[in-house]
This record gives structure tokens, C-alpha cells and sequence, in this order.
């Protein structure tokens, strides 16, 4: 039984053509949901603490949400393969999306971010939100809303159209006081995400 202020973290399976892929998702009917792509390589994946802090930010502010393993990274089927990260994206979406999910943003994490930008290039979604960023993905072409976060500290300096044509009306968002990885700010950086996602019509 779920009481009230708790929210029910479910776990999904994932089809990703002959593989399963792990996952776990939140109820809710506020739009956009949003599909969290996971940080790659050691201290990544869905469990990484800034993916679970998004879905439970998101959960809190009445948004579904999925977040998902790589094959091959915990209950995941299959070998890690770096080249196959965004089809193991497109299948979390297709999931999300023939539950009913609507409107979907795409976020990336981390390494997430490219998968997050492969997933937003096939697919469209409704938003594309990027976090902690090692490096800008290439952003070129995009034509849907677009929100960059980046840390006080340690992070990437914001793109410009120097590094590379930038969306129109790309927003950037600076956490105070965040370090690179967000384990400093990492409420205020997912209340940035929630609150940026409430302004989109």
C-alpha cells in the first residue's frame, strides 16, 4: 500500500530487440514524462545518485518517469557495447511511450547526454535536458527545447556558437555552490530540471 507523500517506484522491463533491459519507473500524469538516460562507465547507471534524485524530484512534482540500465550494467541483458547506447535509449522511449506517457522529455546524464541527444534525433520528445555533461554533444539541428545544466565548479564551460550551432532558444542554468558530478547541489540541480519543465507549454 502506498500512503500519502510516498511514491511507488516500479520496475519495468524493457524489450530491446532480442534483449531485456532493466528499468524502473514512476506514475504520473503531469506532462511531459520524462525518460532519464544514465551515465556511463564506473559510478553510472540508473542508480547513480543524480538519476534517482531527478526521478524522485520529478515523482514529487506529479511527472512519470523511466530510467533504465545498458545492457550488459546490472539486471540488464546482454554485453556492454558503447556503440549500441542510444538503441538501448530509443527502446527505453518506445517503452515509456506505448504506456501512454504522452509527451516525453529526454534527459542525459553524464555520459547520458549523448545518448539523450541520439534518442532526441530519432525520436523527437517534447524536451531535451542535459546534466552534467563530461562534453556537449553536437546539438546542431535540434528543434525542440532544449536545457542545459552546468555546475558552479568543475563542469564544462556552457557551448557557444563557436563549439557549435546551438537550438534556438537553448537555456542554460547554473547551479550555485554544484560540483562537477552534483553531489554538491543535487536537489537544487533537479528542482532546476522540474521547475524549467513547468514553464514549457
Amino acid at each position: 500500500m502506498v500512503l500519502p507523500g510516498q511514491y511507488l517506484e516500479r520496475p519495468a522491463l524493457v524489450p530491446c530487440g532480442d534483449l531485456v533491459l532493466e528499468g524502473l519507473s514512476h506514475r504520473g500524469a503531469r506532462r511531459p514524462a520524462l525518460l532519464v538516460c544514465p551515465p556511463t562507465g564506473p559510478g553510472g547507471g540508473m542508480d547513480a545518485p543524480l538519476v534517482a534524485e531527478l526521478a524522485w524530484a520529478s515523482a514529487r512534482a506529479g511527472h512519470a518517469s523511466l530510467r533504465f540500465q545498458h545492457r550488459g550494467v546490472g539486471g540488464s541483458q546482454g554485453a556492454p557495447d558503447p556503440a549500441l547506447e542510444v538503441e538501448d535509449g530509443l527502446a527505453a522511449f518506445d517503452h515509456l511511450a506505448a504506456g501512454g506517457a504522452g509527451r516525453i522529455a529526454v534527459v542525459g546524464v553524464g555520459g547520458g547526454c549523448h545518448t539523450a541527444v541520439g534518442v532526441a534525433r530519432r525520436r523527437g520528445g517534447s524536451a531535451l535536458v542535459l546534466l552534467a555533461a563530461a562534453g556537449w554533444p553536437d546539438l546542431a539541428g535540434l528543434v525542440l527545447p532544449v536545457l542545459l545544466v552546468l555546475p558552479e565548479h568543475g563542469g564544462p564551460p556552457a557551448p557557444t556558437e563557436a563549439t557549435g550551432p546551438l537550438p534556438r532558444g537553448a537555456h542554460f542554468e547554473v547551479v550555485a555552490g554544484a560540483d562537477r558530478t552534483f553531489r554538491a547541489g543535487l536537489p537544487q540541480a533537479a528542482r532546476v530540471v522540474v521547475t524549467w519543465l513547468a514553464s514549457l507549454r
